[in-house]
């Protein structure tokens, strides 16, 4: 099962360390054991998870990023301590849950045992987090805590500017603030955007102008 997990899981090629800006990716780098990574949607914590993984697999390293945990029963936990990288997203979705808190107690220790790195990520602080389990609680506040970083608007367009290189296509600075004047803010949300931008330009036959991102906005 933990073999199959591996093959069907994709990670974002974008995903990595050199793409992130900011001060969280450089100590997640160089990280080990048991880290907790948490920031406000949208800051990036999904791309950390998998540049994770990214660096794991280019060491030869067996890596395995989850999001959308809400969707799995806890028991897809079991056995993962085989894995030497484990990236947990959005745990804040399941925690309030005793059986997912019970067996990422386990998953945790088993992980230690096992000589291995767990990420887990969430929307807030270990203080925050609705646990019950007094043993995990206190597994979570030892782990090494990683804040995601606020990037300036500036920082935000240089980001999409670089995902659209990699992309194949160039995004000025003037179509880049249209965007960011008449969308929601966060990171996720304009690399979402960019990304129907891409397929927009393809299927088009189109430059990425202001009248294009009209088009797709609605305005």
């Amino acid at each position: 099962m933990i073999r199959q997990m591996l093959l069907g899981i994709r990670l974002r090629d974008d995903a990595t360390f050199d793409s992130y800006l900011g001060e969280a990716g450089e100590r997640l780098s160089v990280s080990s054991g048991l880290v907790y990574l948490w920031g406000h949607p949208g800051s990036g914590r999904s791309h950390l998870l998998q540049a994770c993984c990214h660096q794991a697999r280019k060491a030869g390293h067996s890596a395995i990023f989850l999001d959308s945990l809400e969707e799995y029963d806890s028991g897809v936990l079991k056995g993962l301590e085989s894995v030497q990288v484990v990236c947990l997203d959005d745990m804040d979705t399941v925690t309030g849950d005793d059986q997912w808190q019970l067996d990422l107690f386990h998953l945790i220790n088993a992980v230690r045992d096992a000589g291995g790195n767990l990420i887990i990520s969430a929307a807030m602080p270990v203080q925050a987090l609705p646990i019950r389990l007094q043993d995990l609680h206190s597994r979570l506040l030892a782990a090494m805590s990683i804040q995601t970083d606020r990037l300036s608007d500036e920082q935000k367009l240089h980001v999409l500017q670089q995902r659209a290189v990699v992309r194949g296509f160039r995004l000025s600075e003037e179509v880049g603030k249209f965007i960011m004047g008449r969308t929601p803010r966060s990171l996720s949300s304009l690399i979402d955007l960019l990304e129907r931008l891409d397929e927009e330009t393809l299927v088009q036959q189109r430059k990425v102008t202001i009248p294009l991102v009209k088009e797709m906005l609605g305005i």
